[in-house]
This record gives C-alpha cells, structure tokens and sequence, in this order.
C-alpha cells in the first residue's frame, strides 16, 4: 500500500465481555497498491512522474481516475503501466508499540535489563515523534505481532478510517525500448529536454539519407495494446504416470502404435529394405501375391493406383497394413505420399522422374463455414472407390476422378501435357525438395497447365482442339502453348507463375451474345459402367426447359434475339493462385489422413478423427480436390 497514516487504540476497549468497538472516523482514504517492494519512499514517490497529483483521486468524478506508473522514470522513452480502480471494504489501522531500548534480560525472569546499547527501532513509533515505520519493510506483521504480545498493556489501537478505492496495477506492461546504446536518441534528450534554447542550438543532424544496417528510428507510440494476460490454465494430465527407475512419463491413454512401414524425409538417407515389423493379424495371402507383382512390375505407386489395380474385397484394415508391408513413403519432395518399393531409391537415378507425383487442391473448403457436421464434410472431400472405376489415377486432360489429389507423371496421358514432360531437359542431380529430376521451370509450368485445365473441366469450359473457329469463354491448348512459351525450362528458381492470365479467356466472354450456361456438369453412364465422382467437360451448351423458355418469343418459337450471360459462376475465392500456396496446403493434408511420430511411424485415424485400430474399417481414400 503506498498511502498511510498514523493511527491508536482508544483508551477504552468497550465490553470486557465481548470484543472492543472502534469508531471508524468519516474520511475519504484512497489506497495505491504499488507493483514494486518499496524500500526507498523518495525513489518509489518518483516512479509516479515528477509532479503526480494524487488531490484528483480525491474528488468526486463520475469517471473513474487512473495513476500511470513508470518502472524507469528516468528514461523518456520508457512506457508506463496504468493503474485499475477497484471497490474495496478495508480499514487503515494505526498501530502504536513502544520503543526498544537495546537492554536485555533472560526470558522469563523477572530479573532487571542490563545493558546501555541504544539501537535505533526502525519497526515501531513513539507517540511524540511523527516517523511513520510502514516504510521501507519495517512493519513486518511477525515483529509487530510479537510487540504487541510483549505489550499488551502499553499499545494502542486506532482507526483512522475505511479504504473504499484501491489502485491495483494487474496488467502487462507495454514492450520497453531501449535507448541506452542510441546515439541519435541520447543526444536528442540531451539537448531537447532540458528545455534550454543555447542547447537546442547544439542540435546537429548528419546530411545525407542513412541507408546502412541497425538505424535508429523514432519508436511507436505503443507496441502492443494487450493488457491483460491469458490464462492458460495448466493443469497435469492425469493419464500420465512414472514407470522406471529413471521416472519416464508414460501416456496410459496414447494412441496405440501399429505403423509397419516407413515414413521418411525427403533427405533422409539410406531407405529401408524391410518393414518395421511383421502384422500381427493375418493378411491374406493372395493380397501380398498381387502387391508384390506389382511392386515387381513398377516400383513406385499412388495408392489410388494401387487400389485400381488389385481385384478382390479386402477389408480396409488389411489393406493399410499390406501396403505399409510392400513399400515405403516419403513425407515430402518429388515422390511425396507415394508406395515406393523397399530398397529402390529414385533420387539416385532419372529413370524413376516418370514416377513423381503431382498434388492439387482446387478448392479451398474450410470446416465450419458450411452449416454441415464435420462428418459430412469430410464424406464429400473424400470418397470411396466403389464404383469400379479403375482409371481414377489417370489424368487424360478432359476429365479428372475426384477420389484423390495425388497424380504421377507415367499415369498422365494428355497428349498436350506428355508432349511438354517428354521433351523436357533433365537435371543432372536430383531437386530433393520441390522438381525432383526437371528443372523446377518445367515442373512449375506442368503443375500449371494441369490446375488451370482442371479449372476449365469443372466450369465446362475446355475447348477442342477441332474447334474451328475456337468459342469465347473457353480455354484451349494453343493458347497455353503461348502463355508457356515466355518461360524457360531450365530455371533453377521458381518462375512465381500466377493462375489468373491462364483464366483470362474464361473471363473474357462477351455477355451481351451469349446465354447463361450451367457452371459444372457431372454425367453418370446408364449402361452400367459408372463415372460417378468423375468431371468431365461437355463440350458445349445443353439448354435446359428454362433456357429454352427464356429465348423464345411470343410464338413459341426460338427467337433471334439472344440474352445477356451472366456472371461466371465460379468464386475467385475457391481457386488458390500461387503455385506455393497450394504446395502448402497440399503438404498440411496428406492424402491418408494418419498421425506421424517424429521416427516417422504412423498412427492411423479413422473417419471419425480418432486413432483406427488394427481391426478399424475406417479406411479413407484418397482427400477430394
């Protein structure tokens, strides 16, 4: 408390029956709890500014008043803290104890003091001096207390009056800076603040504009306007034990480890040549036999791919531990999330760059801004292969399977796209983080034309290549080829290609010559071979009974006369426009939905988010784009 006053105990206690009664006089008393332990009251005074007006905390202002604090008051620059006026009940008491006189005699005799040593009593007062000793630590409440217990006929007690408003200092303090070592700011001081004119006259400033390391600049008024701490509410777990003679914390809730394959960094060498370890549920022998052909016949998979070339119903939990048995993965780089057979390693030659995967994510689709359970939401990002189409992992560049986000270059089959990897220049070492075995300007431009097509898919929005003349609104390969061709192959940095000048043909379409036409269109085969979860482009414009209603004329008939087209129906907000952007967002979903230790095991998750069992069926396919 930084306020006090003096205070006695009346001379008559009231009742002897009962406890004694004090009048507590009618004063305005206001309490400042000061931060800091106070053993200099000048120096604790000065922390306050060099005239602190404490009369305003006396009067009656309907707003509450509050003292600013200054930890460094002799610094200009420094910041203050500001106090919090807070309703309190307390009564300041004054408490009167005689002096010591330095004599002593043994405890419990009666016999006389001995001794003439004055030391000075810096913990009680005297009745005719007007030292105050809750200065400075004296008035420790153990001492006082023993005074009073030695005393009880010669102290005094007194109520000076009730403590109703208390300045409390409970929040942060700004962000100091520090300008001790500043040459500019210490001669600035020197001369501005001693307000004299033959000082400001000193006043130089170096010509010229600094353009060096570390300059000083003028510091913001404030850096930070948090003030009130967070709590954040720490608390053990109460699932963790000490098992050992060396005291390990154990999680008797962790999530069971079952990973059998590897999980590896992209620069991590050399890779594994076996599992982990052997299943301990049986795999069916016929599921091993197909994964070892075709691991024989190519070394590196997709999963998606995997699953569309085996035949049979195997449960998904076999099938996770089977796959981890045939191959490892990398977590990043050219091969990311892909099979790769135990013991090959592709950074070591070119041969395997047409096994290197491409992930896209189209849409940007963000959990809660849809007024759907998270499990529907999940359900449409991600679906399951049921429908017998065994061609998802392909990408012809007129239609894509939305089971998966993870293509590789040997199972890319449009003729415009194969053209460009085919005839592409090779590295002569590896890119481990990013083009694998091309060049990073040819892997930039594919990834490119790859996401901007599957754009134009989706929209309905692909050209022909036949189309003679070409139709506005659509994109075409030959006006890739011109976008592409300013760009070089052979570039080591990234090119920072940008999607919108690739969009612009479907943005330019003339809307006053052309009618509204249906953003995306999903066909479903009826001859019992289905498409579902596939995207395909139509080609042209299928006018629905509301579309032909809306061009004909009086008569019934179609009328020349053709409406404006609306706007186009895609949102700018969907498509991610840097290249490394969606490398980001790729790399924070992987395509299996599993938990990775820092060894690299995995600790598989169902669809419900919680760790899968080794008998679990929540087996999820491939993330939707």
């Amino acid at each position: 408390m930084m306020e006090y006053a003096n205070t006695s105990r009346p001379d008559s206690p009231g009742d002897d029956t009962g406890a004694p009664v004090f009048d507590v006089p009618d004063r305005k008393i206001v309490a400042i709890e000061h931060p800091c332990v106070v053993m200099n009251l000048d120096k604790g005074l000065s922390t306050f500014g060099p005239e602190p007006d404490f009369q305003k905390l006396l009067a009656d202002n309907s707003e509450p008043s509050s003292v600013p604090l200054w930890f460094r008051p002799d610094n200009p620059t420094s910041k203050p803290i500001v106090s919090h006026l807070a309703s309190t009940n307390n009564i300041l008491l004054k408490i009167t104890v005689p002096k010591r006189t330095g004599r002593k005699r043994k405890r419990g005799s009666n016999d006389p003091f001995v001794g003439d040593i004055h030391i000075p009593d810096r913990v009680t007062i005297t009745s005719g001096t007007d030292d105050v000793g809750s200065v400075s630590r004296h008035d420790m409440p153990k001492s006082i207390l023993r005074k009073m217990q030695d005393n009880l006929d010669d102290y005094q007690i007194e109520a000076v009056g009730s403590v109703q408003d208390t300045h409390r200092y409970r929040g942060l303090a700004d962000f100091q800076f520090a300008n001790t070592s500043s040459s500019f700011l210490t001669g600035i001081a020197e001369h501005l603040l001693p307000l004299q004119v033959s000082k400001l006259r000193e006043i130089k400033f170096a010509p010229g504009v600094a353009a060096g390391p570390n300059q000083e600049i003028i510091p913001p008024p404030h850096f930070t306007d948090k003030v009130i701490g967070f709590n954040y509410n720490y608390e053990q777990n109460p699932n963790i034990k000490m098992e050992g003679e060396d005291g390990r914390l154990i999680n008797i809730q962790g999530r069971k480890k079952h990973s059998y394959g590897h999980f590896i960094n992209h620069n991590q060498y050399p890779v594994p040549t076996k599992a982990r370890r052997e299943p301990t549920i049986h795999i069916p022998g016929g599921l091993l036999k197909q994964l070892h052909a075709l691991m024989e016949d190519r070394p590196i998979w997709t999963r998606r791919a995997i699953l569309n070339s085996i035949t049979g119903n195997y449960a998904d939990s076999m099938l996770r531990i089977a796959l981890q048995l045939v191959g490892y993965q990398f977590r990043g780089g050219p091969w990311r999330d892909a099979f790769v057979k135990y013991g090959v390693d592709p950074r070591l030659d070119p041969k395997f760059r047409i096994y290197q995967t491409l992930a896209f994510k189209l849409e940007r689709n963000i959990v809660g801004t849809k007024r759907v359970p998270w499990e529907l939401v999940r359900k449409d990002q991600v679906k399951r292969s049921k429908t017998g189409n065994t061609d998802s992992h392909l990408w012809d560049g007129e239609r894509y399977s939305t089971d998966g986000k993870f293509w590789q270059v040997c199972d890319i089959t449009d003729p415009f796209v194969r053209q460009l990897i085919d005839s592409a220049p090779l590295r002569e070492d590896c890119d481990l983080n990013d083009s694998g075995w091309y060049y990073r300007g040819t892997w930039a431009k594919v990834k490119m034309i790859m996401k901007v097509k599957m754009i134009a898919i989706r929209r309905g929005r692909m050209g022909l290549d036949d189309d003679n003349p070409q139709r506005p609104g659509f994109l075409y390969n030959s006006f890739l080829n011109d976008r592409i061709r300013q760009w070089p192959d052979k570039a080591e940095k990234n090119l920072g290609l940008t999607i919108d000048p690739f969009l612009r043909p479907m943005e330019e379409v003339d809307t006053r010559l052309r009618r509204r036409r249906p953003p995306m269109q999903t066909q479903e085969k009826q001859d019992g071979s289905s498409t579902a979860g596939i995207t395909t482009n139509s080609g042209g414009d299928d006018l629905t009974n509301e579309d032909l209603e809306a061009v004909a004329g009086d008569n019934g008939e179609v009328s020349d006369i053709e409406t404006p087209l609306q706007d186009n129906p895609w949102d700018e907000d969907d498509v991610i426009d840097s290249l490394d952007d969606e490398d980001r967002d790729a790399e924070d979903d992987d395509e299996y939905d599993d938990f990775y230790s820092s060894d690299g095991e995995r600790y598989d998750v169902g669809e419900d988010g919680e760790a899968c069992d080794e008998d679990n069926t929540g087996l999820e396919y491939d993330d939707a784009l």
